[in-house]
């Protein structure tokens, strides 16, 4: 029994200095400090909002378009198409796309798009215009050239 109201008394001795040590109040200069190094570093601005700063400073993001067929392929399309993963049509197999281009370019632009069965929507080209898209699956619906 001693050794348990000897453990209490320690316990609450311990937690009587944990209390006044963080009871302490902040010195002066220190909050302002804390305020300074936590606050934000910009502010976000959206297009078509006044936001009264300088309208000179604005960031544009810049989407790139015209990508071909080819190079849409390659950065975006390849990995699943070229050997079939996640069930994808495989590349240049025009067996394999027969069905599917049965059903017509908008279609396939719009699956493309949209996303079917286990491609996500946009494939991995988040920033591909439709045009893009539809150039991807060209070429890929295409015979490769030798």
């Amino acid at each position: 029994m001693v050794p348990t109201l000897r453990n209490i008394l320690c316990l609450v001795a311990t937690g009587t200095v944990a209390a006044t040590a963080l009871a302490q109040s902040v010195p002066a200069g220190t909050v302002a400090d804390i305020e300074e190094r936590t606050r934000p570093f910009g502010e976000l601005c959206l297009e078509g909002e006044d936001c009264g700063g300088d309208e000179s400073a604005a960031v544009v993001v810049v989407v790139p378009t015209g990508r071909s067929g080819a190079d849409v392929y390659a950065s975006a399309c390849k990995t699943c198409h070229e050997t079939g993963l996640q069930e994808a049509p495989k590349s240049f197999d025009l067996e394999a796309w027969a069905s599917r281009l049965d059903k017509g370019m908008d279609e396939l632009v719009r699956v493309s798009r949209e996303g079917l069965n286990l491609m996500p929507p946009m494939g991995a080209c988040m920033t591909c215009s439709d045009d893009e898209l539809r150039a991807a699956i060209e070429f890929m619906t295409t015979a490769p050239e030798d």
